[in-house]
């Protein structure tokens, strides 16, 4: 990020504050060269007291678009009011086209482009959330591995862009390669929808816009509410991992951490007061009728568990009338300390994927060996993902027996996860990793399948579980095999290069390596022992 944050701070608080009743918070930016950029304290806190409240009225969602959107109506993932009266300050209820089933945009599409619309060189699609969203990274070239097998379109980037794409081939491990292929085949995906509502839909189609919204333009766009957006039970039809997302400002400047002595209490969601339900409009602001989804969400209803999203017990909570409060812990705060909050249950290399940063001391300047190894042993979601050394054994069967073995796998819950864990202590395979392991071993239409399936049985026999443990093994040493292989080549990459972004990205890779040694070797060590892993 280059651009002033300082700058962008201060006018994305006075537009809280001015703009969204029932806005309050005690946190400043910090924002001091050579540190990371995040929140602290504004002054000493004590248990209980308000880190900030955010009111519904400043969030970014279909249900807060819909009043006030250049976007069709029928492009939203909901059953709009037909019953919309017409005036000057009401828009028009777009038709859908004629011959075709109504296209409906999930929320990320929907996301997606609003925050493309306003990089329209006419400024025809000026958002009323434009300070938030200049708060927002101008690019994530090239800190984010998307980027990095995303070729960009400009002559100049490209040329820089080859080094970080030979990054992404040297420097990944095969099972976070697979991740990040699935971020871009999620983004391709989603770049094709929104190609074509741009080259189809109403006013865009008129106004040319598939011509002039770039591919760049909506990969921006896309991984802002990829990496920003948290989920929250919108009350929206379809699944409700497709259609939960919101942009809720000031949040995306709190930087994670899973360190439980160190991260602030889950994130509450409160009633939105009845004083504060209405936004006060920007000077672009209309006001309409259409209609809301209202079914009450009673309070078991969570968003998805990735936003570390508590709700209220005692609280009724309406969609799009939802607040976020994150309060002092009981610890209590001093003046300057860092506010930090889970982002999810994710292991490095998802972290890394998804958002373009892992967590690890190792990271840190002046810390020992022995430190490094006993971070990713105490780390509360470090794992080492064996998928692309499975696949490689499902390769091996036949395709009737695969498909067999993974119907039982399914049965039983254990079809993917083949993961190593440090947490809980000591380090371990996980059980679909053991269940899986076993029944690549097991012959074709054994007749232990059907128990297996049924969940009657996960011990198969002493000359399987034998023939598991050796398999195991022999993963586990290939991928310290292949860790220390990578590493060599990052090592002189290191040594070669001076740019301090450049350097910063490959000691992540590094550290990650460095997880996949100790884990693998504490496994290694526990199979070498004789430790009973069922």
């Amino acid at each position: 990020m280059t651009k002033d944050d300082s700058k962008e701070w201060d006018s994305l608080i006075k537009w809280l504050e001015e703009k969204h009743p029932g806005f309050e918070r005690n946190l400043s930016l910090r924002d001091v060269p050579g540190l990371e950029r995040g929140l602290v304290t504004s002054k000493k806190l004590k248990k209980g007291d308000i880190l900030f409240h955010i009111p519904s009225s400043c969030m970014l969602n279909p249900l807060t678009l819909l009043p006030n959107s250049p976007i069709p109506s029928h492009l939203f993932p909901q059953t709009v009011s037909k019953s919309v009266p017409t005036s000057s300050l009401t828009p028009v209820q777009k038709k859908p086209r004629i011959g075709n089933p109504p296209r409906k945009l999930d929320t990320t599409q929907l996301l997606t482009l609003h925050l493309a619309l306003t990089k329209d060189p006419k400024g025809r699609y000026k958002s009323d959330w434009q300070v938030y969203i200049d708060s927002l990274p101008i690019t994530f070239r090239p800190w984010h591995p998307l980027t990095w097998i995303v070729s960009p379109f400009d002559k100049a980037q490209k040329e820089e862009w080859v080094w970080w794409n030979h990054l992404y081939t040297i420097g990944l491990s095969e099972s976070t390669k697979m991740k990040v292929q699935d971020v871009k085949n999620r983004f391709e995906k989603d770049y094709e929808v929104l190609c074509e509502v741009l080259k189809e839909e109403e006013p865009f189609k008129s106004q040319g816009l598939d011509g002039i919204i770039s591919k760049e333009d909506i990969l921006w766009a896309w991984l802002n509410v990829n990496t920003r957006s948290i989920s929250i039970p919108l009350g929206l039809p379809g699944p409700s991992e497709r259609n939960n997302h919101t942009l809720v400002p000031l949040m995306d400047f709190i930087n994670h951490s899973s360190n439980e002595s160190l991260i602030t209490p889950k994130v509450k969601q409160l009633p939105t007061p009845s004083s504060s339900r209405t936004r006060k409009p920007s000077v672009t602001t209309k006001t309409s009728t259409n209609g809301l989804p209202s079914p009450p969400l009673p309070s078991k209803t969570n968003g998805h568990t990735d936003a570390n999203i508590g709700l209220r017990n005692s609280a009724v909570l309406l969609p799009n009338k939802i607040d976020f409060q994150l309060s002092c812990p009981d610890r209590g705060l001093d003046a300057n300390d860092e506010v930090l909050f889970e982002y999810g249950g994710h292991s490095s290399s998802t972290l890394f994927a998804e958002y373009g940063f892992c967590e690890n001391l190792s990271l840190v300047d002046g810390v020992n060996a022995d430190e490094q190894t006993n971070s990713w042993l105490d780390m509360k979601y470090g794992e080492v993902d064996l998928t692309s050394y499975i696949n490689e054994l499902w390769d091996q069967q036949d395709q009737e027996d695969k498909e067999e073995k993974r119907q039982v796998l399914e049965d039983i819950g254990c079809w993917g996860g083949n993961t190593l864990h440090a947490q809980p202590s000591p380090c371990h395979p996980s059980h679909s990793l053991l269940m899986t392991i076993r029944l690549l071993h097991l012959p074709t239409s054994s007749p232990k399948l059907s128990n297996i399936s049924k969940g009657l049985i996960t011990y198969i026999s002493p000359q399987n579980e034998t023939s598991t443990l050796l398999t195991l093994e022999g993963i586990c040493k290939s991928v310290i095999k292949e860790a220390t292989k990578r590493d060599k080549v990052l090592e002189k990459l290191l040594k070669e290069e001076k740019n301090h972004e450049k350097i910063g990205v490959i000691g992540m890779l590094r550290a990650m390596r460095d997880e996949e040694k100790v884990i693998c070797g504490e496994v290694l060590t526990r199979l070498e022992k004789g430790d009973d892993f069922q």
